[in-house]
């Protein structure tokens, strides 16, 4: 993380990165077999934890999605601005690692159960699935923030947008 967060992922030296691991390089591409790859199972144990933190969360869809608005924010925080839009920004590229399923995103995961209670008690539409309403409110919120869009009326409303398209008319 120091290197990436040093240099950006372009510019990271795997040689560094092995060097600060106590490793030599032929044994980080035995690990990751590309740079790129280390972000992703880096955001899978940031979702992993964020997760863990909002536990059976619970409340009005708004309120929930709001929360994870606040941990993915939290999660920047611990990782440093460099890394998080580094990792964000892989959403986004053609050098995003391929077998990236739902299964390998613990927060997606999380939010497909919050939309699906919110269908249960008759919030959402039984129309809507949640596994693309979550891909949209996750893929929507990295969006911005890896264009640095970190206004808190900003992400308030994107929130509220997000789910006033939800709700079951």
């Amino acid at each position: 993380m120091a290197e990436i967060s040093r240099s950006g992922l372009a510019a990271a030296d795997v040689s560094s990165i092995a060097a600060a691991a106590g490793v030599v390089r032929g044994t980080f591409y035995f690990h990751f077999p590309t740079k790129e790859h280390v972000l992703v199972e880096l955001e899978f144990d940031e979702e992993t934890r964020i997760v863990s933190e909002l536990g059976d969360a619970r409340g009005d869809l708004t309120s929930v999605l709001s929360q994870v608005v606040r941990h993915v924010l939290d999660a920047e925080r611990r990782l440093g601005g460099v890394v998080f839009r580094d990792m964000l920004g892989l959403h986004f590229s053609s050098t995003r690692p391929v077998g990236d399923q739902l299964a390998q995103h613990p927060l997606a995961g999380f939010l497909v159960n919050v939309i699906s209670r919110a269908q249960d008690a008759g919030q959402v539409s039984r129309d809507a699935e949640p596994e693309q309403l979550g891909t949209f409110f996750l893929t929507g919120l990295f969006a911005l923030l890896a264009t640095g869009a970190h206004d808190s009326a900003l992400l308030s409303h994107y929130v509220t947008t997000i789910v006033k398209g939800m709700e079951k008319r």
